[in-house]
C-alpha cells in the first residue's frame, strides 16, 4: 500500500512538472508572438499606432492576457523596438561565401530595393524608426545606437582597410546614405521621385566603390 502511494505521488509530481514546463513554453511562445506583431506594426506605422487590444487580437490572445506578459504599454514598445532593430538587421547580413566587395554591393542593392521601401514592417528598423526612437526613452535610444554601431562595424569589415580612419568614414557615409535614401523614398508622395532617390543613391554608392577599388589597383 505504501509503495503504491509513493508511486502515485511521484507520478503526480512528474505530471505537475510537465504541465508547468508546458505552461512556461506556451507563455514564451505567446510573448514572442506579441512582440513580433508589435515590432512589425511599429516598423510599418510607428510607435503611436500600437493599440494593445488590436495587437492581442492579432496574436490570437485576449486583451486581459496582456498584463501577464508586460507591466505596461511602454514596456511592450521598448521590447518591440529592440526586437525590430535586431530582426531588421538581417539586411546587413550578406552571404558568407561572398568576397567583401561583392558583399558590400549586395547590402547596398538589397537595402535600396523598392521591396524594402514598400514593406517597412519586414525591413530595417534603423531606417523605419529614427523619428520615433528620438522621442522615446533612453533605453530605446541606446538600443537604436547599438544597432547603428553594429551596422557601421559590419560595413567597416567590408572595406579594403578596416583599420584606417578613411574607411571608417566611408562606412559611416554609406550607412547614412542608405538610411537617408530609404527614409526619403518612403516619405515623398511622388512615386517617380521615390524610385529615383533609391536609384540615384545606389548608382552613387556603386560609383564610389568602383572608384576606390580602381585607385587601389
Amino acid at each position: 500500500m505504501r509503495i503504491t502511494s509513493v508511486i502515485l505521488n511521484v507520478k503526480c509530481q512528474c505530471q505537475t512538472k510537465i504541465k508547468m514546463g508546458s505552461s512556461r513554453s506556451e507563455k514564451a511562445a505567446s510573448h514572442e508572438r506579441i512582440v513580433s506583431a508589435a515590432a512589425a506594426q511599429i516598423r510599418r506605422d510607428g510607435t503611436d499606432a500600437v493599440r494593445v487590444s488590436e495587437l492581442m487580437r492579432e496574436a490570437g490572445l485576449t486583451h486581459g492576457a496582456f498584463y501577464r506578459h508586460f507591466g505596461s504599454r511602454d514596456d511592450l514598445i521598448a521590447e518591440a523596438i529592440d526586437a525590430a532593430l535586431t530582426d531588421g538587421s538581417r539586411r546587413a547580413n550578406p552571404s558568407p561565401d561572398m568576397d567583401p566587395a561583392s558583399a558590400l554591393l549586395a547590402i547596398i542593392d538589397g537595402y535600396l530595393a523598392q521591396a524594402h521601401r514598400d514593406h517597412p514592417e519586414l525591413g530595417c528598423a534603423v531606417a523605419a524608426l529614427p523619428a520615433d526612437v528620438s522621442r522615446r526613452s533612453t533605453g530605446a535610444r541606446e538600443a537604436y545606437g547599438r544597432q547603428v554601431r553594429s551596422y557601421i562595424d559590419r560595413l567597416v569589415g567590408l572595406m579594403p582597410d578596416a583599420e584606417s580612419e578613411a574607411d571608417r568614414d566611408e562606412a559611416m557615409l554609406t550607412l547614412a546614405a542608405l538610411v537617408g535614401a530609404v527614409s526619403m523614398a518612403r516619405a515623398v508622395y511622388d512615386t517617380e521621385l521615390s524610385d529615383e532617390i533609391l536609384a540615384w543613391t545606389e548608382r552613387a554608392l556603386h560609383r564610389r566603390i568602383e572608384e576606390r577599388d580602381g585607385s587601389d589597383d
